[in-house]
C-alpha cells in the first residue's frame, strides 16, 4: 500500500537545533541547503529529507548513519540499499509531504494561488486542458488542480522536466483521473488527489492502485524527536 505522509512548518527550529540536525544529512547536500537565503527554504528542504530518514529508521529499524541516498541522472532521489523502497517528496508553501511504496512513485503539493498567470497554461498544458481551464468557473483552483496531478507523473516517472508537461493530458471524469499521451489512455497508473489544506492541491501518481485514504500529520517535533531532545522556538 502507498503510504503517505505529512509534516506542517509552523515554527523555526532554535538555531542549535537545527546546526545539530544539518549534521545528520549529507555533506554535499548540506552545503546547498545552508546556500539558501530564506530559513524557510532550509527548513523545508532539510526536514523533507529528515522525514524520509525517520520512515526509514523506523521502517527498517537501520540507523541514520546507515542511510544513503542516491539520485538519478535526472535528479530524482533513491535510497540506494533497498530496492524495492520508493519514495518521493513535496514541499510548498508551509507543507512538506512524502508517498512511500514498493513500486514506483510521485508526489506533488501546490499553494493555490490567484497571483499566477494562467497564460503559463499554453506553454505547459496540452491544448485541451488550457481549453478546459478556461472554462472554468474557478481557474485558479483547476490550475493547481492540474498542475499538481501532471506534476506528481513527472516525478513518478523520474525525468523532470526532461519530460515537457504539454505532452501529455490529465483527464477528469468525476471521480477518475486518467493520463492521455499520443491520443491513448495509459494504462495500469494511478492518481489520487489528498485534502490536507484548503489552501492546497496534493496529488499521487503510482502504479499501485491501493492507496492509503489517510496521510499521518506529523509535527516538527514528530520528526525532530526521531534524531535529537529538542525544543521548538515559538
Amino acid at each position: 500500500m502507498v503510504n503517505i505522509f505529512a509534516l506542517k512548518i509552523n515554527n523555526k527550529l532554535d538555531d542549535s537545533v537545527l546546526t545539530d540536525l544539518l549534521g545528520l544529512i549529507d555533506k554535499k547536500k548540506r552545503d546547498r541547503l545552508l546556500k539558501f537565503v530564506f530559513w524557510q527554504d532550509l527548513h523545508r528542504s532539510l526536514l523533507a529529507d529528515l522525514l524520509v530518514r525517520k520512515v526509514i529508521i523506523e521502517t527498517y529499524c537501520i540507523s541514520n548513519e546507515e542511510i544513503e541516498f542516491g539520485v538519478n541522472e535526472f535528479g530524482k532521489p533513491y535510497y540506494k540499499t533497498l530496492k524495492d523502497f520508493h519514495f518521493n517528496v513535496s514541499h510548498s508553501g508551509d507543507w512538506i509531504v512524502c508517498a512511500i511504496d514498493n513500486k514506483p512513485i510521485g508526489i506533488d503539493i501546490e499553494k493555490i494561488s490567484a497571483c499566477i498567470n494562467l497564460g503559463i497554461s499554453e506553454n505547459f498544458f496540452s491544448n485541451k486542458e488550457h481549453d478546459d481551464l478556461l472554462s472554468k468557473i474557478d481557474p485558479f483552483d483547476y490550475f493547481f488542480t492540474l498542475w499538481s496531478l501532471k506534476e506528481s507523473y513527472i516525478k513518478y516517472i523520474g525525468k523532470g522536466l526532461s519530460h515537457p508537461l504539454n505532452t501529455f493530458s490529465m483527464k477528469l471524469n468525476n471521480s477518475k483521473i486518467y493520463i492521455e499521451s499520443h491520443n491513448k489512455i495509459l494504462q495500469d497508473i494511478y492518481f489520487k488527489q489528498y485534502n490536507i489544506d484548503k489552501e492546497y492541491k496534493m496529488a499521487i501518481c503510482s502504479l499501485n492502485p491501493n492507496m492509503s485514504n489517510k496521510v499521518s500529520i506529523l509535527s516538527i517535533n514528530d520528526v525532530v524527536n526521531t534524531f535529537i531532545a529538542s525544543r521548538i522556538e515559538t
